[in-house]
């Protein structure tokens, strides 16, 4: 039985499992259609999936992952219908026409959107129920349910009903529910999306283990390259509906410009090391490209690029509160066997501000469910202009406090306030005008039946005369629905429909904007069009950004302070190169720094502050002296 995600170790990774011979997921020459479409989903796509092989596959958005997801299942064409080209077969037995029950023994899919999937009251009987189905013993149902309990993080969880369930959560419960049919292939749709940084890790141990231990096949569809990478086995580029690239994991990124013509983003420490010189590179990575953070600080290590931090020009931190305490421990490499961290002095959240002279604050603010504290009387206030990231782990009430700025939320204490005016519960389309609030759940704000319209119908929530961040026609424009302005939101891919629901919001003028996991299912061009309009909005209107979000790399740079929020309450509260510098206060709350913040801890224990891209970094690495080698800690 596999241990808990909580009680996991990460090691190394392991190659696969042994094979079993003929037990390979294959789709040969498949192309797909959907019916009345104008161009194919799918275009001659081949691709093969070994038992206890993990293959991530990644794209663009609507490039086809989704619907070779649906392929790879046996979904297409029985259950979404089109034309079919091609085979999809598992052990030489083909998948099409199976009834759904004998397919999800064979293959299980996990669906981007976990609120498709899930149809229970309650965590357990949700795993359950594909077992129930199948008229397994009970002893037998009991068993499954207790091991995908425990190896997805849900056993404390079980009885919870899943409606009240965090987007992680969900995503987890999905997954236990998938396990619980015990499929030879697992094909996942986007499993991070909704995930915190720890909780991806853990799900991707979880994935491995059962690729090693088990024998199962894995297929991970996901933006989220840098998380992925150092589980994968082999890494599958989707561009156009067709396979661009199938390649080893090391070798996968051995052409940038591949990655960079399919508008899908590169490692962060994969372009570290492409941006060093030529003869830095080699000697610090003569086996290939680092995926995992410890195989780039032992490779920097051994050409003495650690263990100095004044070299670094990081800033110490001050007495009382260094900026790491300690070895952080990166839980969240699966490289890295150690301890998750001493989480040291928890440090000063930091000073909330005066809220007289906020545009948003909180004071004192608690929220129960249930009788469980989701927000623990929080006093923060955000200022004028300011673009404040929120970070934290899945229900540690992030969604929660920005629920309260619309009324979404009724505080049991405390006030909230817009501008000096208290926030009143409940009258959501009275502080919509102020407080313009894209939901983690985007597709939930869509109820037009076309593009424009929806985008029209932004138009009404201005409180008064004002000259909107964009107007409908620069909105179509920016975001890439030209063309589309009559079609369904419902023909657009989950990144599609988010950006529409963003842009219904920028067109409505509000003097704040939050985000709600906003970067959820975007490619590497959608997230930077959609980082360079809120610079662009910022820049002309000074308008307010607040942004929760577990893709802190993408903010990293780009915020202006950093709000750590762990149980409830703000247990960090300042600049981004000094928060994400406390490496083992982040893991202790369940937050992992970016990549290169959690290199440089390991490189350069001690520092008070980080540099935040791989510009700044490489660039400084490039100008230090090499040394003797020094182990990275």
């Amino acid at each position: 039985m596999l241990p808990a995600p909580g009680s996991l170790t990460l090691g190394p990774r392991q190659p696969a499992g042994p094979q079993e011979p003929g037990a390979e997921l294959r789709a040969e020459d498949v192309s797909f259609a959907y019916p009345g479409a104008a161009r194919a989903a799918l275009r001659h796509v081949s691709l093969a999936v070994a038992a206890g092989e993990v293959v991530l596959v990644t794209g663009a958005s609507g490039c086809g992952k989704s619907t070779l997801a649906l392929a790879l299942a046996g979904l297409i064409p029985s259950r979404v219908h089109g034309e079919l080209r091609g085979r999809v077969s598992f052990g030489g037995r083909a998948l099409t026409g199976l009834p759904p029950h004998q397919a999800s023994q064979l293959v299980g899919l996990v669906f981007q959107n976990p609120n498709l999937q899930l149809i229970n009251q309650t965590v357990q009987s949700e795993v359950a129920f594909g077992p129930e189905n199948l008229a397994l013993p009970q002893p037998e149902i009991a068993r499954r349910v207790e091991w995908c309990l425990e190896v997805t993080g849900m056993a404390g969880m079980r009885r919870s009903a899943t409606v009240t369930l965090s987007g992680g959560q969900k995503q987890r419960t999905a997954i236990a529910a998938t396990l619980a049919m015990r499929p030879r292939v697992l094909v996942l749709d986007e499993p991070l999306s909704d995930l915190d940084p720890v909780g991806a890790q853990e799900v991707l141990d979880t994935l491995r283990r059962l690729a090693r231990d088990e024998g199962v096949g894995v297929v991970v569809i996901e933006h989220r390259v840098d998380e992925v990478a150092p589980w994968a086995d082999r890494v599958v580029l989707m561009d156009a509906a067709r396979v661009l690239l199938d390649r080893p994991a090391r070798l996968a990124w051995a052409d940038p410009e591949i990655w960079n013509r399919a508008g899908v983003g590169i490692p962060d420490l994969v372009r570290l090391a492409q941006a060093l010189p030529g003869g830095q590179a080699e000697a610090a990575f003569p086996g290939g490209l680092p995926l995992s953070v410890e195989e780039a600080a032992a490779g920097l290590a051994s050409i003495g690029l650690a263990g100095r931090p004044g070299q670094a020009g990081a800033r110490q931190g001050p007495a009382g509160q260094p900026g790491d305490p300690g070895d952080p421990g990166d839980p969240g490499d699966p490289g890295d066997p150690g301890d998750p961290g001493d989480p040291g002095d928890p440090g000063d959240p930091g000073d909330p501000g005066d809220p007289g002279d906020a545009v948003l604050s909180w004071e004192g603010v608690t929220v129960e469910f249930s009788g469980q504290r989701a927000v623990d009387g929080v006093t923060l206030s955000v200022a004028e202009g300011e673009w404040v990231a929120l970070i934290g782990a899945n229900g540690s009430g992030k969604s929660t406090l920005i629920g309260l700025t619309v009324g979404l939320v009724t505080p049991a204490s405390g006030i909230v306030r817009f501008r000096g005016s208290p926030v009143r519960p409940k009258r959501i389309f009275e502080h919509a005008a102020n407080v313009a609030l894209l939901l983690q759940a985007a597709d939930e704000m869509l109820f037009a039946e076309t593009v424009r319209g929806e985008l029209e119908f932004g138009t009404r929530f201005r409180a008064r005369p004002a000259s909107p961040v964009l107007d409908v026609a620069g909105a179509v424009s920016f975001f890439g629905f030209d063309g589309q302005e009559q079609a369904s939101p419902w023909e657009l891919s989950q990144g599609g429909r988010q950006r529409l629901a963003l842009a219904a919001l920028l067109v409505g003028a509000p003097g704040v904007l939050v985000l709600d996991e906003p970067t959820t299912g975007q490619d590497a061009d959608h997230m930077r069009a959609f980082l360079e309009l809120l610079d662009r909005v910022r820049a002309r209107t000074g308008l307010t950004v607040i942004t929760v979000t577990h893709d802190i790399r993408s903010v990293a740079a780009r915020a202006s302070r950093v709000v750590l929020l762990g149980d409830g309450k703000v247990r960090l509260d300042g600049p981004p190169d000094e928060v994400f510098a406390r490496a083992g206060e982040l893991a202790r709350w369940g937050v992992l720094a970016p990549p290169l913040a959690r290199l440089q801890a390991r490189l350069w224990p001690g520092a008070g502050s980080v540099l935040l891209t791989v510009a700044e970094l490489a660039g400084r690495l490039s100008a230090m002296p090499a040394g003797p080698a020094h182990p990275a800690r």
